[in-house]
């Protein structure tokens, strides 16, 4: 590795140092240098990156090395060093690499999307070598990342004093000040919290996406339903995936000059973080049915084989539905409510398994701006969960749970209004589906449990008394207790 022009002595004592000179890194790393006090160090084993960076921000305080043992000697202690690597194999390497040169109580933080196991692996094995390891998950993309992301670490309790002078300068910042990042508990909590935040903008984007079909069915334009969700954006439904919507419909075409939307292809793909929210949930016993629709929904608008063998003029369904705006505006926003408490009961679940003690509180305030799935509902949310920190759902709680009940009738009769005017809307669906097995007393479960028992000796369990019980069913017919 030849080393920078850029001397080291210029950085020497620089508080924070950063891997990677892609976007996210090198976006964070603009909006450290202008909050810390001193340079910012930059590494990549590419020195043409390096040159190509500072030539283009060398002005803002970064200073850059492709030599690693000078990279690491420019940093004050104890060393702060921010990967902004791909994830996988790449993180694994930089912290193989780290280790020689680091000392006892360094800090390493992951920044990229790192999948919950990995770090806890991570966070273990860099305990043994002395070095304290986070796992942080940042959300707000490019522009956030320079101008104020939402910042979600999990990992040594005793690195929040080091960290927090570097953190909370170039946090997002919510109505009231605060700044939308705090440790959010122990080993890989942050991920998983960054996973789940994913998972419920998953949920969100095809809560929207099912909520502008219903409307275009109706006859609207893109454009008008663009119009239609900026009206929503403005009052309690207020969020930044909504606006987002609003912008985009009205977006024209530049190649034809009518709706972009009607040009777009309608089959969507994902990079893993909803997979991976969904197998955590069914690892945690925990129903996520909104988030897991939204994912299924992106894998059938991408089975273009199975799509194509339907698609013949005699079997292709026209959609022919036209519901009130207002109803589609409350099933929405009931849906919604139901996909984010999906997301918030899997990482309490969680944390309680894995001993992460993490406060929804905490996380939720951390949404409250910079991140994808900011909402206005989320500072009412906060309040419940500061003031009843053992709930199991914030929708219990009011205000929220008469808004659910009031909005509930109209989720209903959405989806099922919908379903017969052949417009697909999974995931408002199984929101419905699933608040209303929440409220029911008697769920077919029941049969579930006794035809397993019946195929594969399972046992089950009875209303009327404790224990495990299983009939004799090639035989007398006699009921036994285990």
């Amino acid at each position: 590795m030849a080393p920078s022009d850029t001397a080291p002595s210029s950085a020497a004592g620089a508080p924070i140092g950063v891997v990677g000179t892609g976007v996210m890194g090198a976006s964070l790393a603009r909006n450290l240098a202008r909050h810390v006090d001193g340079p910012v160090a930059m590494f990549d084993l590419d020195q043409a990156k390096i040159d190509t960076l500072l030539a283009q921000h060398g002005d803002e305080g970064l200073v850059g090395f492709s030599d690693l043992p000078a990279f690491v000697g420019a940093l004050s202690s104890p060393r702060v060093i921010l990967l902004m690597v791909p994830a996988g194999g790449p993180v694994d390497a930089a912290i193989a690499s780290l280790t020689p040169l680091l000392d006892d109580g360094d800090i390493v933080i992951d920044g990229g999307n790192s999948h919950y196991p990995d770090t806890e692996r991570r966070v273990a094995s860099c305990a043994e070598n002395g070095i304290r390891f986070i796992g942080m998950g940042v959300s707000g993309g490019e522009q956030g990342a320079l101008l104020g992301p939402a910042l979600m670490p999990g990992g040594d309790p005793t690195v929040w004093a080091d960290i927090a002078p570097l953190l909370e300068p170039i946090a997002a910042k919510a109505d009231d000040g605060e700044p939308c990042v705090t440790l959010v508990g122990s080993g890989a909590s942050g991920h998983f919290t960054k996973m789940v935040h994913n998972g419920i903008e998953y949920a969100d984007l095809q809560l929207i996406a099912e909520a502008y079909a219903v409307l275009r069915a109706g006859g609207r334009t893109g454009a008008q339903v663009g119009e239609i969700f900026a009206k929503w954006n403005d009052g309690e439904g207020r969020s930044y995936l909504l606006e987002s919507a609003a912008t985009v419909l009205t977006q024209a075409d530049p190649q034809t000059g009518g709706e972009l939307i009607d040009k777009v292809l309608d089959q969507a793909k994902g990079k893993g973080t909803g997979a991976w929210t969904v197998i955590a949930a069914a690892e945690q016993g925990v129903s996520v049915s909104v988030i897991a629709e939204a994912l299924f929904a992106r894998s059938t608008s991408s089975a273009i084989d199975e799509r194509t063998a339907w698609l013949g003029a005699a079997d292709q369904v026209e959609p022919a539905v036209d519901l009130p705006v207002d109803q589609v505006e409350q099933a929405y926003l009931a849906a919604r409510l139901i996909a984010y408490q999906q997301g918030l009961s899997l990482l309490r679940v969680a944390s309680e398994h894995f001993g992460w003690n993490v406060e929804p509180a905490r996380v939720v305030r951390i949404w409250r701006a910079g991140c994808i799935i900011r909402a206005g509902f989320l500072d009412e949310v906060s309040v419940v969960y500061a003031q009843h920190p053992d709930t199991p759902s914030f929708l219990t709680v009011e205000p929220f749970r008469t808004r659910l009940l009031d909005r509930l009738p109209a989720l209903g009769a959405v989806a099922a209004a919908v379903i017969g005017g052949n417009v697909p809307v999974p995931a408002h669906a199984a929101a419905f589906n699933h608040q209303t097995m929440l409220m029911s007393g008697s769920l077919p479960t029941a049969l579930v449990q006794l035809l397993r028992d019946f195929f594969g000796s399972h046992t089950y369990e009875r209303t009327d008394s404790g224990g495990h019980f299983h009939i004799v069913w090639e035989g007398d017919r006699t009921e036994s207790k285990s």
